[in-house]
């Protein structure tokens, strides 16, 4: 079917219709979580689709309902006539999938189950499809308006890798300055800038073999599944880790570290998400340990301890002062004898129970005694 024209909805763009056959999915979408390249064909594209996002529920309302006039694909003029979808990418999956197409080879069963219902429900139309179609190169200007306040600043956000992705790519073709993009979407926290910042510091390390995304013990959510994107442009917020890194000195904006400093970047990517492949454990637990790990970063001693793999419970506890952890120590555990104490007279244990811990518990006597002894030493004068 050819295009028919119907009405231009917005600068640049025309609503129409494009039947399936002539609609490419974006193998550079944002959304993906990875550098460009990786997925090389249609049907890649379209796998990546359902195992990162999911199709069901997409698939399922086209099977009865067909395709909603009121949410058209927006897609820019490809090449031989054929269109890319910058949006809707998870909708031309589904229509792929419930039409049959040769791209959705590896989902028959899908298919199968999904045109049962669809006949069932008098095969409602899904091709062609309507659009909103942006020339390849005169309309480019007006697309990435219409992307960056939708999904960066709009209604309907992209998580935040994706956000910084798009962000590095139309600022890297030269399409948009990084100055565009912060005016367009109404950026007056620097928001814009932190995510590109993130998004070359953890490219860089990967590419720099500092950093393997499936080993980290910390799990993202989103676009990049293998590690949380926002710890890192949040961690780099902070101008102690700024100063360890040395990163207002680059010259290069698209790799943020010196080479100089790249070990030290590997070790912030560690502390924060740890490396199974090393066997080795993060240094924090959630993202709220994010200032108390940049604090770290500006104590050498500190900075010390998470090489040798320590977390920064263990390094807060080890480089504490005696006189705080004493009083913290014996406030806990005077806390937890009475907790235990007050156990044991409100429920009855059995006798081989009792007996079991009678050991431990003369263990942790002799110890509280030996502390006792040599504080009462130390307070009558004795300590040498």
């Amino acid at each position: 079917m050819s295009k028919k024209p119907v009405s231009a909805p917005m600068a640049g763009g025309v609503s129409t219709e494009r039947p399936l056959a002539d609609l490419q999915l974006d193998a550079l979408n944002p959304r993906f979580g990875f550098p460009e390249g990786k997925l090389r064909t249609q049907s890649a594209v379209l796998d990546h689709i359902v195992d990162k996002f999911g199709i069901d529920d997409v698939l399922s309302s086209l099977s009865v309902n067909g395709y909603f006039e009121a949410e058209p694909m927006v897609c820019r003029t490809g090449d031989k006539g054929k269109a890319v979808v910058i949006e809707g990418n998870r909708r031309l999956a589904a229509c792929l999938i419930l039409a049959g197409d040769p791209r959705a080879s590896r989902h028959a069963n899908r298919t199968q189950e999904a045109q049962k219902v669809w006949n069932e429900h008098g095969q409602k139309s899904i091709d062609p499809v309507p659009v909103i179609e942006f020339a390849a190169k005169a309309s480019s200007t007006e697309l990435l308006s219409y992307l960056g306040v939708r999904h960066i600043a709009g209604s309907q956000p992209w998580d935040s890798y994706a956000k910084a992705a798009w962000i590095a790519k139309v600022v890297g073709d030269g399409q948009l300055s990084l100055e565009d993009v912060t005016a367009m979407i109404g950026d007056q926290y620097r928001t814009t800038e932190r995510l590109l910042e993130g998004y070359y510091f953890v490219n860089q390390l990967i590419d720099e073999g500092k950093f393997i995304p499936e080993n980290s013990q910390r799990r993202g959510r989103g676009s990049v599944s293998e590690y949380p994107f926002s710890w890192i442009y949040t961690l780099l917020g902070y101008s102690a880790t700024r100063s360890f890194l040395d990163l207002d000195a680059s010259k290069d904006r698209s790799k943020p570290v010196a080479k100089k400093n790249l070990a030290k970047a590997a070790l912030v990517a560690s502390a924060m998400f740890g490396d199974k492949s090393k066997g080795q454990s993060a240094a924090i637990d959630d993202s709220r340990e994010l200032g108390n790990l940049a604090a770290a970063l500006a104590d050498p001693e500190k900075v010390t301890l998470l090489e040798q793999g320590k977390t920064i419970a263990q390094i807060d506890r080890v480089t504490q002062p005696l006189e705080e952890r004493l009083r913290r120590g014996l406030a806990t555990i005077r806390e937890i004898q009475s907790d235990l104490i007050t156990g044991l007279s409100e429920q009855t244990i059995p006798v081989s129970v009792a007996t079991g811990f009678l050991r431990p518990a003369g263990m942790n006597r002799q110890s509280a005694g030996a502390l006792e002894k040599r504080l009462q030493e130390i307070s009558n004068g004795d300590d040498e």
